[in-house]
């Protein structure tokens, strides 16, 4: 996936700021919306609105390759993350080296001023990869956020797959975005223990970032072989809806991810 779907603003030195938890949004018709409650739930969930899949095909096929489309969309969303993801790595390593470097007994005030300056660049890096946007999506969150919902068949049921954004709100990111290496500014001194804290909390993004895109490629392949026995002429039966309402349109999607 090039990187031209990819947006952001430009670079800040101010502390990632934190907003709403934003809206709930679906992946429907192979795009990412938020749900429109005057629809069907076929077409809110699923399909999307002005579908002509389930026009030109069997209405079970037309219904699978939906699915399918929403599940590569969803896997290209988790990719870009996993590639932000991978950048922040490399920051937070240059934000390492900047640290040892000014604790070099041998380092003097232009090396000192230049691991700074180094710092400072990795810092606002790291700002500019927290705004990143894919298809519209933000794809790390600064707070708690909803996540990205897609609906899924299984076992005679729908149920939801969440995408969920890295939170780089978290404690030892912030730590490490608010510290300095050196200088007379009213930023904290960082230290070794503060680093690998953010590097622990990025760790545990990537591991799970790695799961989401391994439970969403589980399932496209579980959809594409029920979409070959369909074309054989295998029958599958369309799950049907939840009826009660507090129950909502999906079976909880925290529980099955």
């Amino acid at each position: 996936m090039t990187m031209k779907h990819l947006s952001t603003t430009k670079p800040s030195t101010k502390p990632i700021p934190s907003g709403p938890a934003g809206f709930a949004k679906v992946l429907v018709g192979g795009r990412v919306v938020r749900p429109d409650t005057e629809l069907p739930f076929l077409e809110r969930m699923v399909t999307g609105s002005g579908s002509t899949h389930l026009e030109v095909k069997p209405r079970e096929a037309a219904i699978l390759e939906s699915v399918a489309s929403n599940l590569e969309a969803g896997i290209k969303i988790v990719d870009q993350q996993e590639l932000g993801l991978a950048k922040i790595g490399g920051k937070l390593a240059d934000i390492s080296l900047s640290l040892n470097t000014c604790k070099a007994p041998k380092a003097d005030i232009s090396v000192r001023e230049r691991a700074q300056r180094d710092l400072e660049i990795a810092k606002a890096c790291i700002r500019e990869i927290s705004q990143l946007v894919y298809a519209d999506t933000p794809l790390f969150a600064n707070g708690p956020s909803k996540a990205v919902t897609i609906a899924v068949p299984n076992r005679g049921d729908w149920e939801g797959i969440n995408i969920t954004r890295p939170d780089l709100s978290l404690p030892g990111i912030q730590t490490v975005l608010k510290g300095k290496v050196h200088g007379d500014s009213k930023d904290f001194f960082l230290d070794s223990a503060s680093i690998r804290r953010a590097f622990d909390e990025w760790r545990t993004h990537c591991i799970e970032n790695r799961l989401l895109w391994g439970n969403l490629k589980d399932r496209l392949h579980g959809v594409f072989r029920k979409l070959t026995e369909v074309d054989q002429g295998g029958k599958w039966t369309l799950p049907r809806f939840p009826s009660d309402p507090k129950l909502g349109p999906l079976r909880r999607p925290n529980r099955n991810n």
